[in-house]
């Protein structure tokens, strides 16, 4: 994050192109470094993949998905006035077609029916604040995620961490691939079982 509030996209076709994010600590996006790293590492999934942007602040890691050649992203945040800055960038980028916005409190969706059905991929990207330990709402709510009314067989859920807590164990039906860290920061990525495999 630059000191004008604003990252840039780090590969695709967007790539270079600048977004603009809150000032202030009201959004945590996810550094360009960790988030290159990310998405090259998962980028044989991206391709036409749905993708769910959890906490997903400016948009960064929704867009980041589109621009490697996702098929759609869909953005869950409940900040207003967050809420006005990533339309504001998804039409500044002209991808809003690409793109679905929903207001709500991540830790409460998976109370509503998957938005189009079940996703590729699945990015978690929350507040710090909210990891206390086992068991804590981050990975419950990348649990229930897990479901296959939210998850594809075959799809990836990604969880952005702070390093000092180690990733919990996925949940039955899902295996961890290799963890990253990155400074204080640590990714979990889980992988569901296909239909064809046994868990």
């Amino acid at each position: 994050m630059t000191r004008n509030g604003s990252l840039r996209i780090t590969s695709g076709y967007l790539r270079g192109r600048k977004i603009k994010v809150a000032a202030g600590l009201v959004v945590r996006p996810m550094r360009s470094r960790v988030r290159e790293s990310l998405f090259n590492s998962i980028q044989d999934r991206i391709e036409a993949a749905r993708v769910l942007d959890v906490f997903a602040g400016s948009g960064a890691l929704g867009i980041e998905a589109v621009s490697r050649g996702a098929r759609q992203s869909v953005h869950i945040e409940k900040d207003p006035a967050v809420l006005d800055l990533l339309l504001d960038n998804l039409q500044a980028l002209g991808i809003e077609a690409q793109c679905k916005i929903l207001e709500a409190d991540a830790y409460q969706i998976t109370q509503h029916p998957a938005p189009g059905g079940a996703f590729q991929i699945i990015l978690i990207d929350p507040p710090f604040a909210d990891f206390s330990g086992p068991g804590s709402l981050p990975w419950k709510l990348a649990a229930q995620l897990s479901a296959d009314e939210w998850l594809e067989a075959g799809g990836l859920i990604v969880i952005e961490h702070p390093r000092r807590e180690d990733a919990e164990s996925p949940p039955l039906g899902l295996k961890a691939r290799e963890g990253k860290s990155y400074g204080e920061t640590g990714l979990a990525i889980w992988e569901k079982d296909r239909a064809d495999q046994p868990s």
